[in-house]
């Protein structure tokens, strides 16, 4: 098994999930990547689907998350792991190329931790994205009881 931190990506594009993988390896971000295609995928990976499904443990350090899916769309899925107790606290990334004021508003009201757009970048393909997988998995810090192969919240 991998120390790389758990990174997961739902995202339906194949041409951007291959920009993705290429542009970590050009960072040099070592990541366990697990790509789910779609939003009902990642309910059923997580453990969130309507039939309980059997969650990827541990779970992610974070998740990125594209809005527009086929069978259920990104803010479902945002919806669902800010409403379940065990990924109340994961961190989602939503990845959209989207501008518009209102998915971001909406985005942020459904409880997301940034709103990153698919842009173009200078610096290559993908240098966004890989940059903000690294700030999550290398600099960013949460409680040790989080790493574990759960995030139950302690009750008070």
């Amino acid at each position: 098994m991998s120390d790389a931190p758990a990174v997961m990506l739902i995202e339906d594009d194949r041409d951007y999930v291959d920009v993705v993988v290429r542009a970590l390896g050009k960072a040099n971000v070592a990541v366990a990547l697990r790509v789910v295609s779609d939003g009902q995928e990642a309910l059923d990976v997580l453990g969130l689907s309507d039939d309980g499904g059997r969650p990827w443990a541990p779970l992610p350090r974070v998740m990125f998350l594209d809005l527009k899916m086929p069978r259920v769309d990104g803010w479902e899925v945002l919806r669902r792991v800010r409403a379940a107790r065990n990924t109340a606290h994961l961190p989602v990334v939503v990845v959209s190329a989207s501008d518009r004021p209102e998915d971001m508003v909406r985005s942020y009201a459904l409880g997301a931790n940034s709103y990153l757009l698919k842009r173009f970048d200078p610096r290559g393909p993908g240098a966004n994205l890989a940059e903000a997988v690294r700030y999550w998995v290398e600099m960013n810090r949460v409680p040790i009881e989080w790493e574990s192969r759960s995030w139950r919240i302690p009750r008070p």
